[in-house]
């Protein structure tokens, strides 16, 4: 056992004293210590920081819109339903653009909205190859063009793109 506090921890007049300690029983690497005086009584406060090897994983927070496929119908259906007259009546062409901005910009912000998201950091993949982060890249993309209406002939390549792409997948996590 080892105590790791190395300084005084109970300061009166006319003593100072090592009286609060913090012990480990294993042998493990201690970053920093401190004795701080956070002025609620006479004992000092302690604070150790250990490694214990696991790595502090932070989420970042991101403000972004989402785009799916019925918030896409949703934005179609509103702009369907507004009435253009305020733009064509306009007398110049900035007062019109002006007016066609707050309409398109109301409809956007309603049906994609910005929200919140949690982004949690990647774990290391060491067996993901550059050609798999490049098609995973690629099948992302394809999927975000899947919302939208497609050629016949754009939803079979990319049917067939997801089809291979799950398959090396698969055998590259073996």
């Amino acid at each position: 056992m080892m105590n790791t506090v190395r300084s005084h921890t109970i300061i009166t007049p006319s003593t100072e004293s090592l009286i609060d300690v913090i012990i480990t029983y294993k042998d493990i690497p201690i970053l920093s210590t401190a004795v701080v005086d956070l002025g609620l009584s006479d004992h000092l406060a302690q604070i150790v920081e250990i490694n214990i090897g696991k790595k502090n994983r932070r989420t970042k927070t991101v403000v972004r819109r989402q785009f799916t496929h019925n918030s896409v119908e949703e934005f179609k259906h509103l702009l369907s339903k507004e009435v253009w007259n305020d733009v064509y009546n306009c007398l110049d062409v900035n007062s019109s653009l002006e007016v066609f901005l707050g309409t398109f910009l109301h409809c956007l912000n309603i049906a994609f909205p910005y929200k919140r998201v949690n982004l949690r950091e990647r774990s290391n993949k060491r067996w993901l190859s550059k050609g798999l982060i490049m098609s995973s890249k690629r099948m992302q993309t394809l999927n975000n063009l899947k919302t939208f209406t497609l050629m016949r002939e754009d939803q079979i390549y990319i049917e067939n793109y997801q089809r291979i792409y799950k398959r090396v997948l698969r055998e590259a996590k073996k």
